[in-house]
């Protein structure tokens, strides 16, 4: 068993709760997740631990509900196995049930391929069995009572299988970019301050991402939206699509309910129920 690790919550986002999740939130009070700060070891290429547990026995089932970023997971569960989840580029749904542990690694947007010797495009909206693609033994991250040994036993399977592959860092520095910068609204923009011609760049993230450029850019701008409106501030949806980049409220209307199955207004009225 290896020794535990030194493990930092990260700080919650919104109302406490992870960026992305448009699920009820008072369904969700009744599910425990905790998200841990990267360590030092593994800060370029993993975005954050995270773990949860429920007993849900008696009660109704809670509907997680997440618009997904373009990360993909090592997931360990104690009743569904261990998976790799891709890159989900639609909305991401799961029914929680019964009683349950799950503990995983989300990696940074890019990092798949430090530990996957396959183009990242191949796991997109898939979930594949862990075993079929490495030999393991998924007890050593759940079993432990302890997030702390169960991290340190992950990581130790994470540093096991560690690539190098120099493209893996500039695919992660360019998703930074578009998260870090709101003036990146376009592919074309996007390409320029990476010193990369378009169709290079869609090679890039297609091998490496597993999602468009374009799909990336809409959905943290998407993001952006569903926090804001659950923050509440007192914002218009003109204002929204303005700073996000949109052409007008009727486009950032149509792309966010696209995504989330409502409205921006549906979506205000439903979070709190």
């Amino acid at each position: 068993m290896p020794a535990p690790i030194r493990l930092v919550k990260t700080r919650p986002t919104g109302h406490g709760r992870a960026r992305g999740l448009v699920s009820s939130r008072v369904s969700g009070q009744r599910v425990e997740a905790v998200s841990y700060a990267a360590t030092e070891r593994f800060a370029d290429v993993v975005a954050v631990y995270w773990s949860g547990r429920w007993d849900l026995r008696g009660q109704p089932p809670h509907v997680t509900e997440l618009l997904s970023d373009p990360c993909a997971n090592f997931v360990f569960e104690d009743s569904a196995g261990s998976r790799l989840v891709g890159v989900w580029t639609r909305l991401w749904k799961r029914t929680l049930a019964g009683k349950g542990r799950v503990r995983g690694v989300k990696l940074r947007a890019g990092a798949l391929r430090a530990f996957v010797d396959t183009p990242a495009f191949r796991f997109t909206n898939r979930i594949i069995p862990l075993h079929t693609l490495f030999d393991m033994d998924q007890l050593a991250v759940i079993e432990p009572e302890s997030d702390e040994e169960g991290f340190a036993a992950l990581e130790d399977w994470l540093s096991a299988r560690r690539l190098d592959d120099p493209h893996v860092s500039l695919a992660i520095a360019l998703v930074d970019r578009i998260v870090s910068d709101a003036e990146i609204t376009t592919v074309e923009r996007l390409a320029e301050v990476g010193g990369l011609g378009p169709r290079a760049l869609q090679r890039l993230f297609r091998e490496y991402v597993g999602a468009t450029p374009k799909w990336v850019i809409r959905r943290m701008r998407l993001q952006e939206v569903a926090l804001r409106i659950e923050r509440g501030e007192t914002v218009t949806l003109a204002q929204l699509a303005a700073d996000l980049g949109y052409t007008d409220q009727a486009h950032l209307t149509r792309d966010f309910k696209s995504a989330v199955g409502k409205s921006p207004k549906e979506f205000a009225r439903s979070i709190w129920v």
